[in-house]
Order: structure tokens, then C-alpha cells, then sequence
């Protein structure tokens, strides 16, 4: 029902194609996976807007469906795929990203990496604080506001709920039985997701409770029709990298995800990718999270990144960013205004047969929702052909 079968190598770098067959049809690999937190791609994508786009997959998140308690609602469904009408494989998250976004994130501020998401999206971050100076990190990192993470036990990770303020607990059972119930073809295991202000003990602590997590998911019993992807966590620490990803080779699960922090650039991100490339099963698909970026994407692919899923392509859209080869294209330039042609006229997308760059320019300075609509299908389109591309040049090789 699931396999992952590598069909060329790459002569010159770690680059491999691949294809990932599950019950909801093949992933050609490298592939992006768009985000879909509550099934829907932000930006007004409708099911025809998304099929247009050519995605392979999904990616929707856990903690959310919880939130609002609709798991049972779309277990009732038949699971996802009927739920939000997308028959194609979908990914859900544990729910362990939110230990971070909604605790430490939220706090103070931070993001995967530090230096590649205020600037990607052409914008600087209000957090002055942030540098690459570790001696300057320290100093000056500083609480932003309050995190809904209340407390992290060995039971699970208690939470206020960002909607009505409610405790939820999270435990790698319930992890375990939501994702059962959204039924998407792979679900991940229940994960202390760290941050770039984690200390080596604090890191180390989190990553042996991880572990333990890890055996209590795995004791639940799960349907032949979902797969399971571990996380390796271990901050930015070599020998914590390393120790986790020995670990979770020897799991029973089909395919293992590199997340937590990743440093403060993408140097310190490539590092970190080296040292779980040591010890990392090839013979099993790669999930890098949270990365999509233009300047990543090429890396971490030599790097033998098979999955990578990102938020930014469909935020920068719906900021005024489009992606383009030359790199990004902000659509609320005055001197776009007067631009008769398409973002790229070699694409196809229903943004560049029938918009220009004017009318993109336009709709952004009129505020109108269409503009975000017509970027985001058109930051997707880009994203699949661009790596169609890259797998072309890797066969080639």
C-alpha cells in the first residue's frame, strides 16, 4: 500500500528522485507540500483553484482540527480526503510544531530560521534582536509577549487554546487517535519541537522525553492505510543530531523528518542537515519541515531532502510576493503599474494567462482579495514546475 522507491541518483551531490506510492496516488520526489492547516490553502484556493496548480499533496495540521473538535466530524466524513475533497496524499502534522509556534515562537518572536523569513518576504523583522553573533543572541533576545504553552510534562503538553482560551492536553495518544480519525494517508509522530533559545540541557531533556513519546505513540495500534513519519530533533546540537537520529532509524516507522531549530542562517541549517546525513537511513524518504524557501530549496535537496513543506510560498502571495527564477517579485512596486505583461510569460497558471502585472499592482493597492488569490495559484504553479525542472536535471546527471 506504501513504498518509496529511489529511481536515480544524483553523480555529483545527494540529489535522488524518487517516487512515493500511497493509497491516494504517487509523490514524485523532491516535491513540495503545500500547507493546508485546516484543509484549505490560505488565500481563497478553491478545489478547482488547487487542482489547477498541479500539487502533488498536503500538508494539514492536527492541533487545529482538535481545537475546533471537528475530528470526529471528519472521521464521520470518511477522513480528510472526502472531508475537504482533495483525493490526493495528505500529511498531518502532530501537533508538535505548536509546542513551538505557540510557546517559545510566539514568545520571542522566532521562526525556523532566523534570517531567511523576514528577508525571503521582503520584509525586516521587528525583533531587532536577532543576529548572528551568538554573544549578541544572547544578550539581547528578549520576550515578546505571553505563549499559550502552559506546561510541558511527561504526560503531554498542556495548552490554552488560541481560539477560546480553553486547556487542551496533548499526549502522543491523542496525537495518535486525531490522527487516526483525520485519516490522512501519513501521520507523524508527537514531538517536542525545539528553539534556537533552548540551552544543550534543555535540549537534551526535551529530546529524551521526545523519545519516550515516541514509544507511547507507537503503541497505538494504526490503520494499514496510514504511514508514520518520526522527527529528529536535537536543536543545533551535533551530538544531540546524531544520538536522535540513531534512534529513530531503529523505530518501525516508513519515513523519517528533520525538525526543530535550525539554526540562524541557512549556513547553520545546512550544518545541522550534514549531521543527520552521518547517521540518516537513506533507504527511507527525507521530510525536511518547515523549509521552502528559494534560496533552501536547491540545497537542501543536494542535500537529499526527498519532502519539504513550507507556509511562506502562499504567505509571501498574499503579502504582494511572487516567486519567480530570477527570485522574488513584489507586485506593490509603483513601477509595476504600468507593466502590460504577466509575471512570467513562459507560465501557465491562470494568474499569468490573464492577469498583468498591473492589474496584480492594482489589486494589491486597491486591498482587493483577488490579488492574494491569483499569487498564491501562481507561487504554487511556479513551485511545480520549478521542481520538475529540478528533477529533470537530476535525471540528466
Amino acid at each position: 500500500m506504501f513504498s518509496f522507491e529511489i529511481l536515480q541518483k544524483s553523480k555529483k551531490s545527494r540529489a535522488r528522485l524518487g517516487k512515493l506510492k500511497t493509497p491516494h496516488g504517487e509523490i514524485l520526489t523532491p516535491a513540495f507540500i503545500p500547507v493546508a492547516t485546516l484543509g484549505v490553502i490560505k488565500g481563497g484556493l478553491d478545489f478547482a483553484d488547487t487542482e489547477a496548480t498541479g500539487v502533488q499533496c498536503q500538508i494539514v495540521n492536527t492541533f487545529h482540527f482538535l481545537d475546533m473538535d471537528r475530528q470526529n466530524i471528519v472521521a464521520k466524513a470518511g477522513g480528510l480526503h472526502n472531508f475537504i475533497n482533495f483525493q490526493k496524499p495528505i500529511f498531518t502534522d502532530s501537533g508538535g510544531f505548536q509546542v513551538f509556534s505557540l510557546g517559545k515562537g510566539a514568545e520571542y518572536g522566532l521562526g525556523k530560521i532566523q534570517s531567511i523569513f523576514p528577508e525571503e518576504a521582503g520584509r525586516k523583522s521587528k525583533n531587532k534582536s536577532f543576529s548572528n553573533s551568538q554573544e549578541h543572541w544572547n544578550n539581547n533576545l528578549k520576550k515578546l509577549r505571553g505563549g499559550l504553552v502552559k506546561k510541558i510534562s511527561e504526560t503531554g503538553v498542556n495548552f490554552l487554546s488560541p481560539r477560546d482560551g480553553r486547556e487542551i492536553m496533548l499526549t502522543p495518544e491523542l496525537s495518535a487517535e486525531v490522527q487516526m480519525k483525520l485519516g490522512a494517508d501519513f501521520i507523524y509522530l508527537l514531538d517536542i519541537c525545539g528553539s534556537a533559545v533552548d540551552s544543550h540541557e534543555t535540549t537534551e531533556t526535551e529530546l529524551e522525553k521526545t523519545h519516550r513519546w515516541y514509544q507511547r505513540f507507537l503503541r497505538v495500534k494504526i490503520p494499514k492505510a496510514q504511514s508514520v513519519f518520526a522527527i529528529i530533533q536535537g536543536g543545533e546540537f551535533k551530538d544531540l543530531r546524531i544520538k536522535a537520529t540513531q534512534i529513530v532509524n531503529d523505530l518501525p516507522v516508513f519515513g523519517l523528518a528533520i525538525g526543530g531549530a535550525l539554526g540562524k542562517d541557512k549556513k547553520e541549517m545546512m550544518k545541522i542537515i550534514s549531521w543527520v546525513n552521518e547517521k540518516i537511513d537513506w533507504s527511507r524518504p527525507h521530510h525536511l519541515l518547515g523549509i521552502g524557501d528559494l534560496k533552501s530549496i536547491p540545497e537542501i535537496i543536494k542535500a537529499g531532502i526527498d519532502l519539504f513543506d513550507c507556509a511562506l510560498p502562499t504567505r509571501i502571495a498574499r503579502h504582494g510576493t511572487a516567486m519567480t527564477k530570477s527570485g522574488y517579485l513584489d507586485i506593490r512596486k509603483n513601477a509595476l503599474k504600468n507593466k502590460f505583461q504577466p509575471i512570467d510569460k513562459n507560465c501557465r497558471c491562470f494568474a499569468c494567462e490573464n492577469y498583468t502585472l498591473a492589474q496584480l499592482n492594482f489589486l494589491f493597492k486597491a486591498n482587493e482579495p483577488l490579488g492574494g488569490r491569483l499569487l498564491t495559484i501562481h507561487n504554487l504553479s511556479f513551485l511545480k514546475n520549478y521542481l520538475r525542472e529540478i528533477r529533470e536535471k537530476i535525471a540528466n546527471r
